[in-house]
């Protein structure tokens, strides 16, 4: 089915909207793990030349969503649970201490905009619009911890681990606890209790990690 791609605006070109086309899929689970993008193909359903997609893919492989190999073309990148893991482990080093920050300097938390992200999770109904609102909750504390630079890590976590995110929030019913988990840690940040929002915000992200682990058992990823 042929997918009409909006004429490139200022901001955006032709190959980075459709990038951003396929990146929803592969993020959505359209598009499997280990699919082929054929380059033709793809250019028939966009209407274009393969130029374009060619630099699409190129895109995709650079976010690691696609991966390309000599005679083999270019397929959907594998769900990795090693790399869920090392993913995990990182985002408990650094998050659980932005909370602690933030909780530190609890008059600088955008209470608003945490509040409203909590109610958007509670409504959401497809991962794209609860990891839209999960990543609105989560900056909303953790502007206020002061680390710029860590929160930028955080930021590139997130995008690592957004695929993992929302196919363990389309396989598991993990994303009622987590909100209730969102919750908890906006109370106790808002608090000024450090400590236990530090404690709080380690099991957040532990239990996240094993959840996102159990869908990928579930999915047969590698």
């Amino acid at each position: 089915m042929d997918t009409a791609i909006p004429t490139a605006s200022p901001r955006r070109s032709i190959p980075e909207d459709i990038a951003a086309v396929l990146r929803e899929e592969i993020l959505d689970g359209v598009q499997a793990a280990g699919e082929p993008l054929r380059q033709g193909h793809l250019a028939g359903r966009f209407g274009t030349s393969q130029a374009p997609i060619r630099e699409a893919l190129r895109l995709l492989e650079a976010q690691r969503l696609v991966v390309s190999a000599p005679n083999r073309g270019a397929r959907v990148a594998p769900l990795d649970a090693a790399e869920a893991a090392e993913l995990g482990e990182l985002r408990r080093s650094l998050e659980p201490e932005l909370a602690a920050r933030a909780a530190r300097n609890a008059g600088a938390v955008d209470a608003a905009a945490a509040r409203a992200a909590v109610a958007a999770m509670l409504v959401a109904r497809d991962p794209a619009a609860l990891m839209m609102a999960n990543s609105r909750f989560h900056d909303a504390i953790y502007r206020a911890a002061g680390r710029p630079i860590t929160l930028e890590l955080v930021h590139g976590l997130r995008a690592r681990f957004e695929r993992h995110l929302r196919l363990m929030w389309r396989r598991t019913g993990h994303a009622a606890l987590s909100n209730d988990e969102h919750a908890e840690i906006l109370r106790l940040v808002l608090a000024g209790a450090d400590e236990a929002v530090r404690s709080t915000m380690q099991l957040h992200v532990e239990r996240s990690t094993a959840a996102i682990l159990s869908a990928l058992g579930a999915s047969g990823a590698s």
